[in-house]
């Protein structure tokens, strides 16, 4: 039976007023169409041509907080240990069970130890889902349970923030480099995870990019004490922080014109951070990929929402006020606690360093090379409530999860 206006209506956004009335025109308007297609071919049959004969993934990008490190470093530095996260353990048990139960596709962000990756996926035990994990410290681990993986690939970032070399034989060496930013030491990056459908290969690029410090003020007083005075160095201000962002996203670029392949459909995700709030900052991410025809489909696509909101972190751990839930970033939709009303703004907004709209998802525009067409339901700002509510941690995350259906589908004979 073919479906409704209404009830394809519905699928574009389940959380949607079921009183708000639908236009065939709005409809028509949140699906993404061929710069060649006719209009005369965009109408209601061909939407639900899309649906009907279609694979649909349940999609997140998720920023899990699941951090902790020990950094060796040569002699005569002390090694610096960051501390695990709150709640780290049970916090990865319970997301992994909120994945297996909601989605079809996960890219997960800071998962940095191969025993939290394990936990994850021991809510799957004994039959593992197909994912892909980029290795201790690059913080970037895809599932996939209901699609094959494909191609899988990865690039780590040779951009990694400010350094001093130091002498461990002062005038003799060898020569260390020194950081006070704990993403130095990391083995951040890009990697390639392609989606296997059905219906034509989605290919998803991932990244966590730099964000500096994190070491705090005891660890820069070591390491200033053991180094020449004037091979002292401080961690990384605002404006070195963005620099090493770009340096980054153009090396991101470079993956993305080696690996991708004109007949598939390019997705890239993951927590940037960098503020999308900041028209400036948001102007000059744009310009980074400007020539790859990526719309950002939560900011650019045809849901309205408030484009200076739109906030996926709140400050656990960093300057400012703790804060433990997103009352300040995230008005909840009425009647729901688990997702945020994308068109209005907190009242009660909370503006430092730290938090912002620092998590994206990017897709493709349609190409006349691609074998499928993809459509996204609304993507949506998700909150993950800790059902445990163990270390003081009522959430799962310091970020909100992003969350879309991708409808992946045939083009038209």
């Amino acid at each position: 039976m073919a479906k409704s206006l209404r009830q394809t209506a519905s699928e574009m956004d389940r959380l949607a007023d079921p009183k708000a009335g639908m236009q065939l025109s709005e409809l028509l308007n949140q699906h993404r169409w061929p710069a060649a297609m006719p209009r005369s071919s965009r109408g209601l049959q061909e939407v639900i041509r899309r649906h009907a004969d279609s694979d649909k993934v349940r999609f997140l990008s998720y920023n899990t907080f699941l951090t902790q490190a020990l950094i060796t470093l040569p002699d005569p530095f002390p090694d610096i240990r960051i501390a695990p996260k709150p709640a780290l353990h049970e916090r990865a048990h319970e997301i992994g069970r909120q994945l297996r139960l909601d989605y079809d596709f996960v890219s997960l962000y800071e998962v940095m130890q191969l025993q939290q990756r394990d936990e994850i996926l021991s809510n799957w035990d004994p039959m593992l889902p197909d994912n892909f994990y980029g290795g201790t410290l690059s913080s970037l681990f895809t599932i996939s349970p209901k699609f094959r993986i494909g191609r899988r690939e990865q690039r780590t970032y040779a951009n990694k923030g400010k350094f001093t070399s130091v002498d461990i034989v002062p005038g003799v060496g060898p020569s260390v480099r020194i950081s006070l930013d704990s993403d130095f030491y990391a083995h951040k990056g890009v990697m390639l995870t392609e989606i296997l459908t059905a219906h034509g290969t989605i290919e998803v690029f991932s990244t966590h990019l730099f964000f500096g410090g994190g070491l705090g003020d005891a660890a820069g007083t070591v390491v200033n004490m053991l180094t020449p005075f004037e091979k002292h160095i401080a961690e990384s201000t605002a404006e070195e922080r963005f620099s090493t962002q770009l340096a980054e996203l153009s090396e991101l670029v470079d993956f993305y014109s080696a690996q991708h392949r004109q007949e598939n459909i390019a997705l890239l995700c993951g927590d940037l951070n960098i503020d999308g709030a900041d028209p400036v900052k948001f102007a000059s991410l744009k310009n980074q990929l400007a020539g790859l025809g990526f719309t950002d489909v939560w900011a650019e696509g045809p849901f309205r929402n408030d484009i200076k909101g739109g906030y996926t972190t709140r400050n656990d751990d960093g300057a400012g006020p703790i804060q433990l839930d997103f009352k300040a970033v995230c008005t909840e939709l009425p009647g729901n606690t688990e997702y945020c009303d994308d068109a209005s703004r907190p009242a009660t907004q909370l503006e430092f360093d730290g938090i912002g709209r620092y998590d994206y998802i990017f897709v493709q525009d349609p190409q006349p090379s691609h074998t499928a067409i993809l459509d996204l339901t609304r993507v949506r700002r998700r909150e993950f409530r800790h059902i445990a509510n163990t270390g003081d941690q009522a959430f799962l995350s310091d970020h909100l999860g992003l969350e879309t259906t991708l409808i992946v589908s045939r083009k038209p004979v």
